[in-house]
Protein backbone atom coordinates (compact mmCIF):
# COMPACT_ATOMS: atom_id res chain seq x y z
CA UNK A 1 0.00 0.00 0.00
CA UNK A 2 0.91 3.20 -0.81
CA UNK A 3 1.24 6.05 1.76
CA UNK A 4 -0.06 9.33 0.91
CA UNK A 5 2.29 11.90 0.90
CA UNK A 6 1.29 14.93 2.87
CA UNK A 7 1.53 18.34 0.92
CA UNK A 8 3.14 21.11 2.79
CA UNK A 9 1.19 24.25 2.22
CA UNK A 10 2.89 27.25 0.70
CA UNK A 11 2.78 30.33 3.29
CA UNK A 12 0.69 33.46 2.63
CA UNK A 13 3.12 35.68 3.23
CA UNK A 14 5.02 35.08 0.38
CA UNK A 15 2.34 35.80 -2.32
CA UNK A 16 1.61 39.03 -0.06
CA UNK A 17 5.65 39.61 -0.05
CA UNK A 18 4.98 39.00 -4.06
CA UNK A 19 2.26 41.31 -5.21
CA UNK A 20 3.94 44.40 -2.69
CA UNK A 21 7.12 43.86 -4.49
CA UNK A 22 5.11 43.94 -8.15
CA UNK A 23 3.17 46.96 -6.98
CA UNK A 24 6.67 48.62 -6.04
CA UNK A 25 8.02 48.18 -9.50
CA UNK A 26 4.74 49.33 -11.55
CA UNK A 27 4.90 52.87 -9.09
CA UNK A 28 8.75 52.87 -9.79
CA UNK A 29 8.00 52.97 -13.14
CA UNK A 30 5.42 55.12 -13.37
CA UNK A 31 7.08 57.45 -11.07
CA UNK A 32 9.89 58.04 -13.58
CA UNK A 33 7.70 58.00 -16.84
CA UNK A 34 5.53 60.96 -15.65
CA UNK A 35 8.06 63.93 -15.45
CA UNK A 36 6.17 67.52 -14.77
CA UNK A 37 5.38 68.56 -18.49
CA UNK A 38 7.90 71.69 -18.21
CA UNK A 39 10.96 71.32 -16.10
CA UNK A 40 11.48 75.21 -15.41
CA UNK A 41 8.30 75.47 -13.67
CA UNK A 42 8.56 77.06 -10.35
CA UNK A 43 5.41 77.57 -7.68
CA UNK A 44 4.24 81.25 -6.82
CA UNK A 45 6.03 82.09 -3.68
CA UNK A 46 3.72 84.68 -2.09
CA UNK A 47 6.73 85.72 0.23
CA UNK A 48 7.40 88.49 -2.04
CA UNK A 49 3.96 89.08 -3.85
CA UNK A 50 3.62 93.41 -3.46
CA UNK A 51 -0.32 93.33 -3.37
CA UNK A 52 -2.86 95.19 -2.05
CA UNK A 53 -6.47 94.71 -1.50
CA UNK A 54 -7.50 98.44 -2.46
CA UNK A 55 -10.51 99.93 -2.24
CA UNK A 56 -13.25 97.57 -3.80
CA UNK A 57 -12.83 94.53 -1.59
CA UNK A 58 -15.36 92.67 -0.74
CA UNK A 59 -15.30 91.43 3.22
CA UNK A 60 -16.86 88.68 4.41
CA UNK A 61 -17.12 87.79 7.94
CA UNK A 62 -17.28 84.48 9.93
CA UNK A 63 -21.31 84.66 9.71
CA UNK A 64 -21.20 85.32 5.85
CA UNK A 65 -22.25 89.11 5.80
CA UNK A 66 -20.95 91.27 3.36
CA UNK A 67 -18.65 94.41 3.99
CA UNK A 68 -17.14 97.13 1.41
CA UNK A 69 -14.48 99.33 3.05
CA UNK A 70 -16.10 98.41 6.38
CA UNK A 71 -19.77 99.17 5.15
CA UNK A 72 -22.11 96.27 5.29
CA UNK A 73 -23.56 96.08 1.99
CA UNK A 74 -26.96 93.79 1.00
CA UNK A 75 -26.08 91.62 -1.35
CA UNK A 76 -22.71 90.66 -3.96
CA UNK A 77 -24.87 92.24 -6.79
CA UNK A 78 -24.50 95.32 -5.14
CA UNK A 79 -21.04 94.93 -4.71
CA UNK A 80 -20.55 93.65 -8.71
CA UNK A 81 -21.97 97.18 -9.45
CA UNK A 82 -19.78 98.91 -7.60
CA UNK A 83 -16.48 97.83 -9.09
CA UNK A 84 -15.05 100.20 -11.57
CA UNK A 85 -14.77 99.50 -15.44
CA UNK A 86 -10.98 100.09 -15.23
CA UNK A 87 -10.38 96.96 -12.65
CA UNK A 88 -13.23 94.58 -12.57
CA UNK A 89 -11.16 91.85 -10.78
CA UNK A 90 -12.83 91.03 -7.31
CA UNK A 91 -10.87 90.68 -4.61
CA UNK A 92 -12.55 88.75 -1.30
CA UNK A 93 -11.14 89.05 2.19
CA UNK A 94 -12.42 86.50 4.25
CA UNK A 95 -12.62 85.84 7.93
CA UNK A 96 -9.88 83.25 8.75
CA UNK A 97 -13.26 81.45 10.84
CA UNK A 98 -15.72 81.47 7.84
CA UNK A 99 -16.01 77.70 6.59
CA UNK A 100 -14.73 76.58 3.33
CA UNK A 101 -18.10 75.25 2.14
CA UNK A 102 -19.71 79.14 2.42
CA UNK A 103 -16.53 80.84 0.90
CA UNK A 104 -17.15 78.57 -1.89
CA UNK A 105 -20.73 78.77 -2.52
CA UNK A 106 -19.69 83.11 -2.48
CA UNK A 107 -17.51 82.46 -5.41
CA UNK A 108 -19.88 80.42 -7.07
CA UNK A 109 -22.51 83.43 -6.71
CA UNK A 110 -19.92 85.65 -8.24
CA UNK A 111 -19.07 83.16 -11.07
CA UNK A 112 -23.14 83.62 -11.89
CA UNK A 113 -22.94 86.78 -11.77
CA UNK A 114 -20.32 86.86 -14.64
CA UNK A 115 -17.82 87.87 -12.56
CA UNK A 116 -14.16 87.04 -14.40
CA UNK A 117 -11.50 87.61 -11.77
CA UNK A 118 -11.60 86.44 -8.47
CA UNK A 119 -8.69 86.93 -6.15
CA UNK A 120 -8.70 85.64 -2.53
CA UNK A 121 -7.13 87.58 -0.77
CA UNK A 122 -4.98 85.86 2.33
CA UNK A 123 -2.76 86.58 5.11
CA UNK A 124 1.20 86.17 4.27
CA UNK A 125 3.15 84.40 7.53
Amino acid sequence: MKKKRERTERESTISLINIIFLILIFFMISGTISTPSLPSLEFVQTTELECCAGNHVLQISDDGSLFVKGDPISSIEVYLTSLPESDPTVRIVPDHRLPANKLLSFVSELRKNDAKNIVIVTENN
